[in-house]
């Protein structure tokens, strides 16, 4: 039989330039290995993603798999020359420079014309960006479940921290002003069963009476100050901080205090926050002072409470500090302790305006 003609030859060797120009232009890796693993094809692309230049590899082994992926690499050598191919086999390969790459592989085995495997074309995809993109992905969502995890945690307690205040404001009306407006009326009915028999009598018991009043009215005021100050209402924030200041039994010093009104929401938990923490300070500080201070910053109300006491104070042991990071969080703000021990404490928090 005779061998193919010239117009044959000439279409094999244009089928061939195209080849190698798709190859060449490819922007994947191509890479041709033979049965002995020597390099016989490198494209450009091959050389942008590991490293290596066309003629330090032709030739020579495949140089680009780790040690740790030498038995994948055999594995898929394997499939390979039993005539598999597969598609989107994602591994790492090693570059020229010592780096991992993450890779996604193709490959598929190359015949001669009697249908034997000589050699094996594989395509690596660099899904580097991908990869991080990914392990991006999960971390916001990692994070994003622990901040849900943690908001319904936060609601629960406000949930509880509200049944507990009403609760705790149930029992001080109880034994404080009812018990007292109870008496007030009994005052009254004694003194105006007395009025006409014993004007005197009657007297002294309208006047105990008043004194009843006078120290319900004071419970009250004090119960409605716990509330919601009404210097803080009135006044604003920096009158109510000043005013908290002077009832303390020990000095208070105030650095920055902004004379401008904000939010209602923002100056209520700006003052329930040095409210507390200088609550604490007096009850477990054992502190000789303490400082305040507040101030507006690019939109935040930054909030800072500090002492020089024992220090060593841990939010996850008390409800009052936990409470109050519930507060700040809830207008989206971030509270932040510090407290080593024998070094004092301070607790700062920043709130958005």
């Amino acid at each position: 039989m005779s061998g193919p003609s010239a117009e044959d030859r000439e279409r094999l060797r244009e089928s061939e330039a195209r080849l190698r120009a798709v190859i060449a232009a490819a922007p994947v890796a191509i890479v041709e290995v033979d049965l002995e693993t020597r390099v016989t094809r490198w494209n450009p692309a091959a050389e942008r993603i590991f490293g290596w230049a066309e003629d330090e590899v032709v030739g020579h082994p495949v140089p680009f798999v780790p040690p740790d992926r030498h038995d994948e690499f055999e594995q898929l050598l394997a499939r390979i020359r039993a005539g598999d191919a597969y598609t989107g086999f994602e591994s790492v390969r090693r570059r020229r420079d010592g780096w991992l790459v993450d890779v996604a592989i193709s490959a598929a085995p190359v015949r001669d014309p009697e249908g034997r495997i000589v050699s094996h074309i594989a395509v690596f995809s660099d899904i580097t960006r991908r990869k991080r993109q990914e392990a991006e992905l999960r971390r916001l969502n990692d994070e994003l479940s622990a901040r849900l995890d943690e908001l319904a945690a936060s609601r629960a307690r406000i949930v509880r921290a509200g049944d507990d205040e009403r609760r705790r404001l149930e029992r001080n009306l109880h034994d404080g002003a009812q018990q007292r407006l109870v008496v007030l009326a009994l005052t009254l009915r004694l003194g105006l069963n007395r009025l006409d028999s014993d004007p005197d009598a009657a007297r002294r018991e309208f006047e105990q009476a008043i004194d009843e009043l006078s120290l319900a009215l004071a419970e009250l005021r004090e119960l409605a100050r716990g509330l919601h100050p009404a210097v803080l209402t009135e006044h604003g924030l920096a009158a109510a901080v000043r005013a908290l200041a002077l009832r303390l039994p020990l000095p208070v010093e105030i650095d920055e205090l902004p004379a401008a009104r904000m939010p209602e929401p923002v100056e209520a938990a700006a003052y329930y926050l040095v409210a507390e923490s200088l609550t604490n300070v007096v009850k477990y500080a054992e502190a000789s002072a303490a400082t305040v201070s507040l101030s507006c910053t690019d939109g935040v109300l930054v909030v800072e409470i500090s002492d020089d006491g024992v220090g060593g104070a841990d939010a996850a042991r008390g409800s009052g500090l936990r409470g109050l990071a519930d507060r700040v969080e809830a207008l989206g703000g971030r509270l932040a302790l510090t407290s080593p021990p024998g070094r004092g404490t301070s607790v700062r928090a920043e709130l958005p305006l």
